[in-house]
């Protein structure tokens, strides 16, 4: 019954050789030179599609040239702006007493994972309070910029440039995803370039020593940044910087792929640990690394860390711990490097774009200023 229903399906099947088989009037020797034709050709078939799964399941993205670029609106990255040296720092009392706390306070206010001064005998200084004199010390928007323009019209500097907590402290963010707009009337920009508007250009002018990042949206400056994307300018001089930006498109179906196997993040895919920013980027998946490294190591983490929990930052005593452990706690390298440092599990952004500076001229002014385009 069955062997006369294969017979009948073979010689009625539209799949090329089996009627062949099923013929009785051929000759044995075409029979088995079809069926071997047949199996053969249904094992590379297996071969094809087990291959096709393969790829799928371990290598779902491909990337493509998109010949319509030339229709697309490029978008500006993001300007943080932070302090990096003070010249207000004042003490009132004995003069070496004054010295050692002057000292102190400059460590406090521009902490990079180093306080040397805090292994030096000070009895004030374990009586202050960290965060009020940061407050006190570090400079406002206000008292950082001066001057700015986006492609030549000027705007309100403070504005557009918002507070952001890095691990450098309070910056200032121009175009980030992570800066709350605040709720006052603001005149609106498109940052972002085309054919139509040329490429976009920023003017800075600043009154105080800074570190200029650029960077995409959704990152944040962090000590382990790229230096290529950073910019130390001091009063008087005057950077003109331009930048190629390669940006990355993404197909709507690319967000129903599981991120295990896009092994990427877009920024509003925050996993539930990340708790140092709104957003998730390499560089705040990091500074999440960073923090959660001093809480092990230090059981806390320093002053100006974006906040985790104001009851485990660090005391002196803390800050010791974090300056003995500098090389472990702000170095990073890959797994199976025997070496202090950090091993952050963090994967790359999904639309993190490519910058890539094509031009980079400094001068310098007579009055103290920058500029930055």
């Amino acid at each position: 019954m069955i062997l006369s229903r294969l017979k009948y399906y073979g010689k009625n099947t539209t799949l090329h050789g089996l009627k062949y088989v099923a013929d009785e009037k051929r000759r044995p020797v075409i029979r088995l030179t079809w069926i071997a034709i047949f199996i053969l050709s249904f094992y590379g078939m297996i071969l094809v599609f087990k291959a096709s799964y393969k790829s799928y399941t371990e290598n779902a993205i491909s990337f493509v040239t998109e010949t319509a670029y030339l229709n697309w609106n490029t978008s500006f990255p993001a300007v943080t702006l932070c302090e990096i040296t003070s010249s207000e720092v004042a003490w009132n009392g004995d003069k070496e007493e004054a010295e050692a706390v002057q000292q102190f306070i400059a460590d406090l206010i521009f902490f990079t994972g180093s306080c040397y001064s805090c292994h030096t005998p000070c009895s004030i200084c374990e009586e202050l309070d960290f965060g009020d004199i940061v407050e006190k010390f570090r400079k406002k928007c206000s008292q950082l910029l001066s001057k700015c323009k986006w492609n030549e019209t000027p705007f309100d500097c403070c504005e557009k440039f918002l507070p952001l907590e890095t691990e450098y402290g309070i910056c200032y963010s121009f175009n980030s995803l992570h800066t709350k707009k605040p709720s006052q009337h603001a005149s609106d920009f498109y940052f972002f370039s085309n054919r139509k508007t040329g490429p976009g250009a920023l003017f800075i002018q600043t009154i105080e020593d800074v570190r200029l990042y650029f960077h995409a949206r959704e990152d944040v400056p962090f000590i382990n940044s790229d230096p290529d994307q950073r910019k130390d300018v001091m009063l008087g001089e005057t950077y003109n910087i331009s930048i190629n930006i390669i940006e990355i498109e993404n197909d709507e179906n690319v967000k129903l792929l599981p991120v295990e196997k896009r092994k990427c993040r877009f920024p509003e895919e925050k996993p539930g640990d990340l708790i140092v920013h709104d957003y998730y980027s390499y560089s705040t998946c990091v500074v999440q690394c960073h923090a959660d490294a001093h809480i092990d190591l230090c059981n806390c983490t320093h002053h100006l860390m974006p906040v985790l929990n104001k009851e485990k930052y660090c005391d002196i005593e803390g800050l010791k711990c974090l300056t003995d452990n500098f090389e472990t706690v702000n170095r990073l390298h890959a797994k199976g490097f025997d070496k202090p440092g950090l091993v952050c599990d963090c994967l790359p952004s999904c639309i993190e774009p490519e910058y890539k500076v094509v031009a980079d001229t400094k001068g310098v002014k007579s009055s103290h200023g920058l500029r930055w385009t």
